[in-house]
């Protein structure tokens, strides 16, 4: 991890046990600066990445990473901890959600990225090295600003079972109540487990705002998977959660006004509505209904929307 970063640390900066290191990672050939902290522990152990901010107006996990990054003390980690905070700047002053300010491009569709490609896609490049340096890789999400969820955490099932069990088992640690399995190949943990790098998808937050309850919730939950790994010590708290098989997003198939006919964590059957789109005459346009039973874990919450927009998550048992 430290090669890699070798090229972005202040020149003052001396990096050995027991310290803790801040700057800037340039992306080659954009404007993309994004901010670090680079955590040397005092004694060996994993090497740890986290990423905030991969989707610009997700503001709960964004503060998490800042809070964490301050507030970790170098004398107490063993090994080391990389957190980016967050990763995609320009998005996050921009207010955008999904998409980053300069492609277009959602910035989680487009790992492992490309070297010599678009912004986003030199982004994900960037980022990708470094989740293949890591031991484990925690990408943490939040309710963008048109978007309301219940906390959950995806994990992959790409990489080898072995791996995906114990990128499962972590994931249980942060006692957010639901955890599903993906095998989406272009997504941040997708890619690194492709690569060999296990980890997880947090997702915790409502509708681009944050508060400190929330933060507060979220920061413990990733140092118990700190702790987990002998990161930094402490007792390892266990919970129960609710192991799900996948998720199915269902997509707009035009653009207009959504509304929508379940609440989040509402339990749905097979070809249950899930709402519908109108013009702006209030005449339907679209009709949506689930494709299998489970829970809603997220639920657009803005009445636009635009032809292959995400409008809802249902989580699906085994």
């Amino acid at each position: 991890m430290i090669h890699l970063l070798q090229n972005h640390f202040p020149e003052s900066s001396e990096v050995k046990l027991n310290s803790k290191t801040r700057g800037f990672i340039s992306i080659p050939g954009t404007p993309v600066e994004m901010p670090f902290t680079f955590i040397h522990g005092a004694n060996p152990g994993k090497s740890m990445l986290i990423t905030a901010g991969v989707h610009g107006g997700e503001y709960p996990c964004i503060e998490t990473a800042i809070q964490l990054a301050n507030e970790i003390d170098p004398a107490q980690v063993s090994g080391t901890i990389l957190i980016i905070h967050p990763v995609n700047p320009a998005a996050f002053l921009a207010r955008m959600q999904y998409y980053g300010p300069f492609d277009g491009k959602n910035l989680n569709r487009v790992f492992p990225g490309k070297a010599t490609g678009t912004v986003s896609e030199r982004i994900a490049y960037a980022v990708h090295q470094f989740q293949q340096a890591a031991d484990f890789y925690l990408d943490l999400h939040g309710g963008d600003i048109h978007e309301g969820l219940v906390p959950f955490v995806i994990y992959s099932t790409l990489g080898g079972a072995a791996q995906a069990e114990q990128s499962r088992l972590a994931s249980a640690l942060l006692g957010f109540p639901y955890v599903v399995g993906s095998v989406s190949e272009n997504g941040s943990i997708g890619a690194a487990a492709k690569s060999g790098t296990p980890g997880f998808l947090a997702e915790l937050g409502q509708c681009g705002r944050w508060s400190p309850e929330e933060v507060d919730q979220y920061k413990e939950a990733v140092l118990n998977v700190l702790r987990s790994f002998e990161v930094i010590p402490g007792e390892v708290k266990q919970y129960e959660v609710e192991f799900l098989e996948k998720m199915l997003v269902t997509t707009a198939s035009v653009e207009g006004c959504w509304y929508p006919s379940v609440q989040l964590e509402d339990t749905v059957k097979k070809g249950q509505k899930l709402g519908e789109i109108r013009d702006y005459f209030g005449n339907m346009k679209a009709e949506y209904f689930t494709d299998s039973d489970g829970v809603v874990l997220y639920l657009v919450t803005s009445l636009a929307i635009m032809a292959n927009d995400p409008l809802a998550a249902v989580g699906v048992s085994a």
